[in-house]
């Protein structure tokens, strides 16, 4: 039998007649009972390293009574020197009616668009059996299968053809506030096993609070038939921050007791120690083969007499096995305070930049400061004073003395946002036109005592660079920061 006609006589009144037969008995509930969430994650860098890389993802879960639905759609997205090396859209939508506790019969629909792999799209639509194995509180463990049809264009041929759909579905919950998933789907056409798309999926997502979650997801894609020139693997990791639009469900319940966002109210700038670490991370292989990560740490430490500053920074990205970023910037700093608002500082920066050729650069410096706002909430304080530039750029070494000033404002806007940003030159006296600027800002937004969503864009312009390199770089990441 043809496969079109096969599929117009057989599966589409099947898939309408379940799904008329499920809104018959069960009519349409209040829009509450879907329960939404929405995930992402972002990196930036532009400059000697132009690179971008981000992921967005939705999902929309229905559960009440014999019903269960599921609609999601996820982007990722990167390029490297202005080349694409990530591009891929997913839309899928699925439906259940449960025939008992077990049983179930269903419905699925997915878009999938992949300018890498060169997959101008490609639709499936099929019914399916499933039963769940295992199915408590805890976990939930089910197998389908059914009948389907897929029409795509790869490389610029269109093709359409009868499927089956074998799916395995599988979540856990680990501990209170721990969620695993895990999915596998096989798509074969019906006349050749071998020429098939699987899709397996994985993560994790760690509750934060009523609302928030941290995840991190991979995801594997294979094609048997890839266009000419293509592999047939790709594969993605992300880790992003994920909200509930509705809140997490049984928030309340002791399987599932989460912590608050906040405990009593923190000073505003604390004295003694303080320190955060931040992580973004994103991966793709396969077509695709791309890395970018930013790490970063900041340590503190007040008081009456005195202060020390610390901060480092790694950035590093490639495409295809071709570093595009691969930087470390690190700063410390001892105030002594000479007033209340007064200090004497010693400081020294460290710079290593390979994509703009910097093999080092350090910047030792003693300086004058002035708070000119001090209080609970909001600091800002400026210094300057002599110093000396010591590098190795382009292969050449040089030394000379410079003359250093900076900027540092802390600024506690309410108890979840705060904002940190400073900005240091150094200039040779004798060589204007011979002088560099570093600047930083991040924005940190509370998730719980401990942790935070972090904001984070730093600035690197060297008026002099090494030869065919450019004189600024800018970064742009988003991730987790853990607070010590």
């Amino acid at each position: 039998m043809n496969a079109s006609i096969f599929f117009a006589t057989r599966c589409i009144p099947l898939l309408a007649t379940a799904t008329l037969a499920t809104a018959q008995t069960h009519p349409a509930e209040p829009t509450h009972s879907w329960k939404s969430t929405g995930a992402a994650g972002i990196s930036l860098a532009q400059g000697n390293a132009d690179t971008l890389s981000y992921n967005l993802n939705l999902l929309s879960v229905y559960e009440l009574d014999h019903t269960e639905a599921k609609i999601g759609a996820d982007w990722h997205y990167a390029e490297n020197q202005d080349v694409q090396s990530t591009d891929s859209f997913r839309a899928f939508g699925e439906f259940r009616h449960l025939l008992n506790d077990r049983f179930y019969l269903g419905s699925q629909t997915s878009y999938l668009v992949d300018a890498i792999a060169e997959i101008d799209y490609r639709i499936d639509l099929g019914v399916v059996a499933g039963y769940y194995f295992i199915k408590n509180n805890h976990k939930k463990l089910s197998l389908e299968a059914g009948p389907g049809y897929a029409w795509q264009k790869q490389a610029g041929i269109q093709n359409d053809d009868v499927t089956l759909r074998l799916a395995l579905h599988y979540e856990h919950q680990l501990a209170q506030r721990s969620k695993l998933w895990f999915s596998s789907i096989y798509t074969p056409t019906i006349d050749d096993f071998s020429d098939s798309l699987v899709t397996v999926e994985a993560g994790i997502d760690t509750d934060i609070n009523d609302h928030w979650a941290i995840r991190t997801s991979v995801r594997h894609q294979y094609v048997s038939s890839p266009a000419a020139g293509r592999q047939p693997s790709d594969t993605l990791l992300s880790v992003g921050l994920r909200y509930a639009l509705g809140g997490y469900p049984d928030a309340d319940t002791p399987e599932r007791s989460i912590p608050k966002a906040f405990g009593a109210r923190p000073e505003a700038i604390q004295k003694g120690w303080t320190s955060t670490a931040a992580l973004t991370l994103a991966l793709a292989q396969g077509n695709a083969d791309s890395l970018n990560t930013h790490a970063s740490y900041d340590a503190s430490l007040r008081r009456d007499t005195g202060e020390f500053f610390f901060s480092g920074k790694f950035s590093y990205a490639e495409a295809n096995s071709a570093r595009s970023a691969d930087s470390l910037i690190t700063h410390a700093q001892l105030n002594h305070f000479l007033a209340k608002n007064s200090y004497l500082g010693m400081s020294v920066g460290f710079l290593r930049d390979n994509i703009a050729e910097i093999d080092y650069r350090i910047t030792p410096a003693v300086t004058l400061g002035h708070y000119m706002i001090k209080n609970d909430r909001i600091t800002l304080s400026f210094e300057a004073g002599p110093g000396l530039t010591i590098e190795k750029a382009g292969g050449i070494q040089d030394s000379g003395f410079a003359i250093v000033a900076g900027e540092r404002l802390v600024w506690e806007i309410n108890e979840r946002i705060s904002l940190k940003q400073s900005l240091t030159g150094h200039i040779n006296p004798s060589e204007t036109d011979n002088y560099t600027l570093v600047a930083d800002v991040h924005l940190d937004t509370d998730i719980t005592e401990h942790l935070a969503w972090r904001l984070a864009a730093s600035w690197v312009y060297d008026n002099t660079p090494a030869v065919n390199k450019g004189k600024d770089d800018i970064t742009l990441s988003s991730g987790i920061a853990f607070k010590f």
